[in-house]
């Protein structure tokens, strides 16, 4: 009897369509997790007391000795104080936190301190989504061993620096998965078995070359590239998780002790990611986000206002129960009456619901719900500022990566700073429209814009607040909002300052995608260094050997061309976030409609 063929590697981009979403056998019974560029999910809006709720708490959880000084009633009693300062919206008075705001602000954060006792993690800007931080799951001695693993990627002359495209010299990239992607048409895939980690260097050139990809024929074709990221894949064993297949770009002999250290980090992200996946079909009665308001804004009208105890309308000739119904009528109708009763006016402010603990709930167990592991792409990158370029500008709003990376959350882990200006990253989501516009009633939809700070005919995006990142913390957010870094400078002009990121993409563990577990080295650098170990080329003078490794064509890929790849897959990615931004802008409140 004849042993079984092996199995056929069967993946989006190879044996399916590179826009395929084959489901993994095993699953959550969720579907993939949500997708910003899938799904267009609008949330539900969190009202503006709300947003002032979650930036007091994320403050308060920045501070140290938090868990200890959200019981001691001295301090309380300043926080009190100092939140009870006047703020403005739309030029319309309230104060900072009103004394029951800031009750359940406490309440909740007395919650969130036993939280973090047990698990070491803090959930932020949690108004519908959860968004994760921790300054503790990462011990001291593991920071030391990654800053000592990435050195040598640091240590290179001035010439071997890859400063990213377009930084001014500023961001500089140590490993990237823009160099080096899958590209449709080019990169080769095993189509049986898979590439070895320990001797993945002999299997560059091996496979078959990948189908191109046409875009224009998939359902969304602005939100998909011909260049995919190369995740690798991580395997459960005992003490978490540990790489099973080469990190594209991060040489596995050379830089063996930084994968160990990699895989270390990934397993200590994995809680927070947890937290923060969002399911696409979410099961509200087990507790998945959406989550609950803290605030409910349910049937506005103009009942919000009322007019300030003692005023009168001046165009009263008597007093006002000497009116016989008509003619109150009348009054009460007429565009002069409405004129003055909104110029004095006073919006009647909504207070939090009663307390309720936001404790996560359902929170998937990654290991039971996906057994054969987990795919993550791992980024390093560097932000150098001097005292000739002493400011930082901030980034983009983006989500992470095209639809056929299938990001689905984002961990990541500033592991060094020094001589900068606090930095944050700051979150935004689209409100649903349909929703907001059946909140008010017919014409009377003032209150629920200053509840919101939205705008008739206005953007239905978001703001939702900003979180601190400073060094040695780990931050987790799903990749169904979009997110932009902050600008920072230099604290002191006079000399450098630093801040140094490990950023892990994980790819949705529902899907089986491409992976430099089948797709060999494509690195021409590393290929040359495996054929000049061949004795007869290893005879050969360095400069007719490199001459000969320059007569090859298109594959393995050269520096050169995967500069021009790189290129080309940010022009991808900058026309991705473009469209995403242009689709969430076609999106306005009309509250006349309904």
């Amino acid at each position: 009897m004849s042993a079984a063929a092996p199995e056929r590697t069967c993946r989006p981009g190879f044996g399916l369509a590179a826009d395929d979403e084959q489901l993994a056998a095993k699953g959550d019974g969720g579907g993939p997790y949500a997708h910003a560029l899938h799904d267009d999910r609008g949330g539900m809006g969190v009202p503006v007391r709300e947003k002032r709720m979650l930036e007091f708490m994320g403050q308060i959880t920045d501070k140290p000795e938090w868990q200890r000084k959200v019981y001691d009633e001295a301090i309380v009693a300043k926080w009190r104080e100092e939140a009870s300062r006047k703020v403005e919206v739309q030029g319309v008075e309230d104060v900072y936190l009103s004394e029951d705001m800031f009750d359940y602000c406490m309440k909740e954060l007395r919650d969130k301190a036993e939280y973090c006792e047990k698990t070491g993690i803090i959930t932020v800007l949690d108004s519908e989504l959860y968004l994760a931080k921790s300054d503790t799951l990462v011990p001291e001695d593991l920071v030391k061993c990654l800053k000592e693993a990435v050195a040598p990627l640091e240590d290179v002359p001035e010439s071997k620096k890859d400063w990213h495209p377009e930084s001014d010299e500023k961001v500089l990239d140590l490993l990237h998965p823009s160099l080096f992607p899958l590209r449709y048409g080019l990169t080769k895939v095993l189509p049986e078995g898979k590439v070895p980690l320990d001797d993945c260097l002999a299997y560059i050139g091996k496979g078959e070359t990948t189908k191109p990809f046409d875009t224009t024929k998939t359902k969304c074709p602005e939100f998909y590239g011909i260049h995919q990221w190369l995740p690798s894949d991580l395997r459960w064993t005992p003490e978490g998780l540990e790489i099973a297949s080469y990190v594209n770009n991060l040489h596995p002999r050379d830089h063996k002790d930084l994968y160990k250290v990699l895989q270390e980090f990934a397993t200590a992200a994995v809680p927070l990611l947890e937290h923060v996946v969002v399911k696409r079909n979410p099961d509200k009665d087990k507790g998945d986000p959406p989550l609950e308001a803290r605030m409910s804004i349910a049937g506005t009208s103009d009942e919000d206002f009322s007019i300030p105890e003692g005023l009168v309308y001046p165009g009263f000739t008597k007093p006002e129960e000497e009116y016989d119904e008509d003619e109150l009528d009348d009054i009460m109708y007429s565009e002069e009456y409405a004129d003055w009763k909104t110029s004095v006016w006073v919006l009647n402010q909504i207070e939090p619901k009663s307390y309720e603990p936001r404790i996560p709930k359902n929170k998937p167990d990654f290991r039971k719900l996906f057994p054969n592991g987990l795919q993550v792409i791992f980024k390093l990158a560097n932000i150098h500022l001097t005292p000739e370029k002493p400011d930082y500008d901030g980034g983009s709003w983006h989500i992470e990566g095209a639809l056929n990376d299938h990001i689905c959350a984002t961990a990541l882990y500033y592991y060094d700073q020094d001589n900068i200006t606090d930095s944050y990253l700051a979150f935004r989501q689209r409100i649903d429209e349909e929703e907001m516009m059946m909140q008010p009633a017919q014409s009377e939809f003032r209150s629920l814009e200053l509840y919101m700070d939205i705008e008739n005919d206005g953007s239905t995006i978001q703001d939702l607040g900003r979180v601190l990142t400073r060094e040695g913390r780990m931050l987790a957010f799903p990749n169904v909002v979009q997110h932009q870094v902050q600008p920072f400078s230099l604290v002191d002009k006079t000399r450098p300052g630093h801040r140094k990121i490990l950023a892990m993409f994980l790819v949705d563990p529902h899907l089986n995608v491409l992976s430099t577990s089948v797709v060999p080295p494509q690195r021409r650098d590393w290929w040359a260094e495996e054929v000049r170990k061949v004795p007869r080329f290893g005879k050969l003078p360095m400069e007719v050997f490199d001459l000969n490794i320059e007569q090859v064509e298109d594959f393995p890929i050269s520096w050169e061309d995967a500069l021009k790849y790189r290129e080309e897959l940010m022009d991808e990615r900058s026309a991705v976030v473009n469209s995403h931004d242009e689709k969430w802008a076609e999106y306005t409140f009309n509250f006349c409609e309904h």
